[in-house]
């Protein structure tokens, strides 16, 4: 009889704890959108309701009764996870969440004022953010801890989405973390430093985004932030022979383009040597010292204008919606030479720079659109200080090869083989899947779909948008590289579900598949690759895949080895 009432006793406590939950992701959901929106009379209430939920299902989850049932066979793990879960959920919203909240005022320090950001405001915020990170880091490990894959279908999905967010939020704040220790030095605080600012154009797509279409000086002293030169990045032209020796892996892979051609330095997906080429070549025409390479597509450009009012040049509205159509594709109907359409681009990149120096921006927009374009591959650096790079090592803002764990990391890459502003209509879809485990070495199934939205009568576009070269105007070839993890090895490719053979060699210790896909105007075309992890890659793994209009660069693959 005792049993009976215990398990009737336990089944009513899950009944509500389950509405708990439910109310608590609610509110988390309410929380973000309030905060995003600057609302904070109801990010205070909503945050006050999530605490609410989340303390009562932490409180009757910590219970003996509760306990007892997690050492049960069937519902145990299922018990063990709804405890860990309230109890996590519980304690970020009384440590992580109200940091946020109370340290919400101060983010207007972060955004320049008069052209300056305040430094020491800046070294203020370090010790929140990083203590609000550890509390993040922390919550994501003890939930990760858990095995879900033997919970009910429902609370596994939950659990799971539980998971991935926290580890989503978690990732944001360690960047956020690294990015404020090195902020102080980056703004100049132990004296001046210049950057090299490289726009991306995703309209011509390259491994890293899009072609470096123009290039600009970026000082900063004491938070003082200055725009000195721009310049298109077509005007360095072609070198005779490479600003900077080629590996002869490089050679074989991308050519010796890579370092004759500023345009064509990002065939590789390694923004740290991309930068190398490019800063080698702007030094060669403007010597000084440069302290790192920044990297900002287009589609992150569209972010940073989403806190700031509309920008007008030569008569054009520019504001966070239609400003990538406008950059990628309106300017070359609009205007016919290239000296032109750089015109534009040098105007609203200054425009929208001056608006942020000025501190005519949303902070709270600001910082999720930095955050954002650093998560998606948008917004990448590259620099010379050893210890900014020590602190920021990890960061998925550096790119691929350089984030912790790189050598069991995936690469899909795309570059533009038709000398065309095509790629504002491609798009791709990159899906990866750990299909089995043998040994500590996975096995991997790559699907990807590209496809051309370029309108049927694409041929009648302007030749500088639709190409001029062999193939039939409005018609794009697209160059696919797939990189495995080191000590991989590849497998049978498939297009259209045929099989054929595709350009195969070893580059840093990993293999890399190469081929060409060419798109008419609404074509897709399917491509499935296999290939297998190096010994001793159980882990998730992390794919990079190239940046488009559709979708970022960063995806993570559960590992089927159960780690």
């Amino acid at each position: 009889m005792a049993v009976v009432a215990w398990a009737g006793w336990v089944g009513y406590q899950a009944l509500k704890v389950q509405r708990s939950l439910t109310a608590a992701a609610e509110a988390a959901s309410q929380v973000l959108a309030a905060a995003q929106a600057g609302d904070d009379r109801q990010l205070e209430a909503k945050l006050d309701e999530l605490g609410s939920a989340s303390s009562d299902a932490a409180a009757r989850t910590d219970t003996w009764s509760w306990s007892l049932a997690t050492v049960l066979p069937f519902v145990g793990d299922d018990a063990e996870g709804v405890q860990v879960a309230s109890a996590v959920l519980a304690d970020l919203t009384d440590g992580a969440s109200r940091r946020v909240v109370d340290g919400l005022d101060d983010l207007d320090t972060l955004v320049p004022d008069e052209g300056r950001v305040d430094v020491e405001a800046v070294e203020a915020l370090q010790d929140p953010i990083s203590s609000t990170a550890a509390d993040l880091a922390e919550g994501r490990d003890r939930l990760a801890a858990v095995d879900s894959t033997g919970f009910v279908g429902l609370f596994r999905d939950k659990y799971d989405e539980l998971l991935s967010e926290t580890t989503r939020a978690a990732n944001g704040l360690a960047a956020a973390d690294a990015a404020a220790s090195v902020l102080p030095t980056m703004l100049g605080a132990e004296g001046p430093q210049r950057y090299l600012l490289v726009f991306q154009n995703n309209a011509e797509i390259r491994a890293t985004g899009g072609l470096p279409g123009s290039a600009a000086l970026v000082t900063a002293q004491d938070g003082a932030i200055d725009l000195v030169r721009q310049v298109p990045g077509a005007s360095f032209g072609r070198r005779d022979g490479s600003v900077l020796p080629l590996t002869p892996g490089e050679l074989s892979l991308y050519g010796p383009e890579l370092g004759t051609y500023f345009l064509d330095a990002n065939f590789t997906p390694n923004f740290s040597r991309a930068a190398q080429l490019w800063q080698a070549r702007w030094q060669e025409r403007y010597p000084g010292r440069i302290d790192g390479v920044i990297g900002l597509d287009t589609v992150a450009l569209g972010y940073l204008m989403d806190g700031m009012s509309p920008v007008t040049v030569d008569g054009v509205r520019l504001t966070s919606e239609n400003v990538v159509d406008e950059l990628l594709h309106q300017v070359y109907l609009r205007y016919e030479r290239p000296a032109d359409q750089d015109a534009f681009f040098r105007q609203v990149a200054a425009q929208v720079f001056d608006r942020v120096s000025a501190g005519e921006v949303d902070p709270r927009k600001l910082l999720a659109a930095l955050g954002r374009a650093g998560n998606e591959g948008r917004a990448q650096l590259a620099v010379s200080d050893d210890a900014v790079a020590d602190r920021l090592k990890g960061a998925r803002v550096l790119g691929p090869g350089s984030v912790d764990g790189a050598d069991s990391d995936v690469m899909v890459t795309f570059n533009d083989t038709t000398a065309a502003k095509l790629s504002y209509f491609f798009r791709s879809d990159v899906r990866t899947r750990s299909v089995y485990c043998m040994d500590d070495q996975q096995a991997y199934e790559v699907d990807m779909r590209l496809e051309s939205l370029a309108p049927r009568d694409a041929g009648q576009l302007p030749p500088y948008v639709a190409g001029t070269g062999p193939q039939q105007p409005g018609d794009q070839v697209v160059t696919i590289r797939v990189f495995t993890p080191v000590d991989g090895s590849l497998g049978d490719l498939r297009i259209n579900g045929a099989s054929v053979d595709a350009e195969e060699q070893l580059f840093e210790g990993r293999e890399v598949l190469t081929t060409y896909v060419g798109l008419r105007p609404g074509e897709i075309t399917d491509l499935s690759l296999r290939m297998l992890s190096g010994d001793g890659q159980g882990g998730a793994t992390r794919i990079f895949r190239t940046p488009g209009l559709d979708a970022g660069a960063w995806d993570d693959v559960p590992s089927a080895c159960g780690s």
